[in-house]
């Protein structure tokens, strides 16, 4: 009975051991894959970032001419049929302008006060334009042009499909180097999805300045915008 007992019991055990064993090489036969999708896009939509900044003894005074410039700025942009809710403000501030003095140290000597507005053109031929027409009207600054497009989503999908595609013929790459047949499917990870909208810096007043002085328009090229996806996929191997 106990020899009997003990068989038994040996025989459990290699079948438990038996079947670790399978899950364990099943659990080994699978390919982790990471896919990327690039899609390249032509631009819809720009943002404009200009503004003016004025200085004056008294803060009122400062902020009378800001005021004053950037009504002239909004009303030569609004001749060009920029509509007034093309325009955001984006920053506004007044502080105190202080110079050193050897005898007697930091002495407030006036004003400056800052207002940037943010511009928004569908339409990107106006986007030059719309640089030198501030600047004749008393723009100061020229922060930035920014590139981006008003439905990004359609080009996100398009991205994921074929990130999606590339982790696919990568784990068939890797499946048939292996001699070994690619399975279904077991998981799929969306790690990220990018979109960087195209900027250009505050070089541009330098340039809208000498396009001016040359009877120019200031040269904008918009380019293409990247449009960036990733999966992580795992297949099984059969």
């Amino acid at each position: 009975m106990k020899r009997r007992f003990a068989v038994g019991l040996a025989a459990l055990a290699l079948l438990v051991f038996t079947l670790v064993q399978v899950s364990s090489a099943q659990e080994i036969r699978q390919i982790y894959v990471r896919g990327e999708g690039l899609v390249l896009v032509e631009p819809d939509q720009a943002y404009v970032s200009l503004g003016v900044t004025t200085e004056a003894p008294s803060a009122e005074e400062a902020q009378i001419k800001n005021a004053n410039t950037m009504r002239n700025i909004l009303a030569a942009l609004g001749e060009l049929g920029i509509k007034d809710d093309a325009v955001e403000t984006s920053y506004f501030n007044v502080y105190p302008v202080y110079r050193y003095d050897q005898d007697r140290g930091n002495q407030l000597v006036g004003y400056r006060v800052s207002n940037n507005v943010s511009v928004s053109l569908a339409d990107l031929s106006l986007v030059g334009e719309a640089i030198d027409t501030a600047i004749r009207a008393g723009a100061t600054n020229v922060n930035s042009v920014s590139f981006t497009l008003a439905d990004k989503e359609p080009w996100l999908k398009e991205a994921m499909v074929l990130a999606v595609e590339d982790a696919r013929q990568k784990a068939e790459l890797l499946a048939n180097a292996a001699g070994v047949k690619l399975g279904p499917v077991m998981a799929i990870r969306d790690p990220n999805t990018q979109f960087q909208p195209y900027s250009v810096g505050p070089e541009l007043r330098m340039m809208a300045l000498a396009a001016a002085d040359a009877g120019n328009t200031t040269p904008i090229a918009p380019g293409k915008l990247e449009i960036r996806a990733a999966v992580e996929m795992v297949y099984a191997l059969d």
